[in-house]
């Protein structure tokens, strides 16, 4: 985009010398070139606006996929904790007041994960968030992060009763 507004400006800065200096029948052209610069200026800042809110609607609405997803994961992760906790009051005492000090951990890092997202959310609402390019790598960033996490929790409660029974 920057190199359209470089280039645009450029061809518009030359045509406006080449037209200035050939003299009287040149300066009605100069006029017109000067308007055509202007008119393009106009489009490339109307460019520019749309180009905004196009990124806009796209991180909004890549948010929104990776918001409800997300959710669904953090849901179905507590129901795991739960069925979790079930079998673990089947075990032994000894195992089960280590199964639960681990689940409890894992747990807490559901809730941590659970309150990232919350936070994130309540900024895209709030519209605290500026709309750009850097804005778009860095949702993705979080987005990469908060999956990583939560694969890693979900191994971690996979691999609880792994762990500990054998």
């Amino acid at each position: 985009m920057k190199k359209h507004i470089l280039s645009l400006t450029i061809i518009g800065f030359m045509a406006g010398i080449l037209l200035a200096s050939c003299g009287e029948k040149s300066k009605k052209g100069a006029q017109e070139v000067k308007e055509d610069v202007k008119e393009l200026n106009k489009d490339l800042k109307q460019g520019a606006i749309d180009t905004a809110e196009e990124i806009k609607m796209t991180i909004k609405d890549d948010w929104e996929n990776f918001k409800i997803t997300s959710e669904n994961t953090i849901q179905n992760t507590k129901k795991e904790i739960e069925n979790l906790r079930e079998r673990i009051a089947k075990t032994s005492k000894k195992e089960q007041k280590k199964l639960t000090k681990e689940l409890d951990e894992l747990e807490q890092k559901s809730i941590v994960l659970k309150d990232k997202l919350a936070i994130r959310s309540q900024r895209f609402k709030d519209n605290l968030i500026e709309f750009n390019e850097k804005t778009k790598e860095n949702e993705k960033e979080f987005e990469r992060e908060f999956n990583h996490d939560m694969k890693v929790l979900g191994m971690a409660l996979k691999n609880l009763f792994k762990d500990n029974l054998n």
